[in-house]
């Protein structure tokens, strides 16, 4: 009887143990993650963004203009100094005390609230927590190709879609036109600025297709992500713009990935 039970405690542990790691280190992200997310004042600043979006027809215009939806905000870049000098704040911290953490992602009313690292290669975030530790639902982190201060034209950045709703597994949810359109917004904190994420497209595609070289002309990417996105809203751009794309493994048919895309809009302070 006692080596039954210490076999189905054993088992138990071996079940659980990648969750309870996970949780382990969420506990010690706790100290670096920002004040401002923490105390809700990031949200409220997004409910403002969310309140002066206005919804139109679903159109694709020709020009520099994706018109799915067009919003009244493209030209508001500024958020309080504190709130601004805050969020760099935390990303220098945690910058400091892991050199491969160059930034934290947000997105409001999701689970999305995690640094991002980047590693020398593409593999090592996949099984390694921001602070190296061995764990298998990794971590969130910029392709190893990109700039490390998310200057390309476009910046990849890689999560697991995981079982219990960490990680990326809610961007799976963009793929729904109304949770979308509640969740229009992010936010990207580095040790140098802080950006609002503006999302326009939730796209369905492969592994291997051109949306991850982060250095196509941007006149070229745009018209390819609208032909592969499942939900498409308005954007203005130039070509000067920076965009970011979050991807994770979906599961439509094999190999399959889903991209949340957004344009990086740089705060200032006022």
């Amino acid at each position: 009887m006692v080596v039954s039970i210490a076999i189905i405690i054993g088992g138990f542990y071996l079940y659980f143990k990648d969750d309870i790691s996970q949780k382990n280190i969420e506990k010690d992200l706790l100290k670096f993650r920002p004040i401002i997310v923490s105390n809700g004042i990031l949200d409220d600043i997004t409910d403002d963004f969310m309140e002066a979006t206005v919804a139109e027809t679903a159109v694709v215009n020709e020009g520099n203009t994706v018109n799915a939806e067009t919003t009244n905000v493209s030209v508001i870049n500024t958020i309080p100094d504190e709130v601004r000098k805050s969020l760099v704040e935390s990303a220098q911290s945690l910058n400091e005390a892991y050199p491969d953490a160059i930034g934290w992602l947000y997105i409001p009313n999701t689970n999305i609230s995690y640094p991002v690292t980047q590693g020398r290669d593409n593999e090592y975030y996949l099984s390694h927590a921001f602070d190296c530790r061995s764990l298998k639902s990794g971590a969130i982190f910029l392709d190893c190709r990109c700039e490390n201060r998310f200057m390309n034209p476009v910046n990849l950045l890689y999560g697991h879609s995981m079982k219990n709703g960490t990680m990326f597994a809610g961007v799976l949810n963009f793929a729904d036109s109304s949770y979308f359109d509640s969740h229009r917004y992010g936010w990207l904190a580095t040790p140098e600025a802080v950006y609002r994420i503006d999302f326009f497209s939730c796209a369905k595609t492969d592994c291997n297709d051109e949306l991850y070289d982060g250095n196509t002309p941007i006149s070229e990417w745009i018209p390819h992500i609208c032909e592969k996105s499942a939900v498409l809203r308005g954007i203005e751009y130039t070509d000067n713009d920076r965009f970011i794309s979050l991807s994770t493994c979906s599961y439509e048919y094999e190999n399959a990935r889903t991209i949340l895309t957004g344009k990086l809009v740089e705060t200032n302070g006022g």
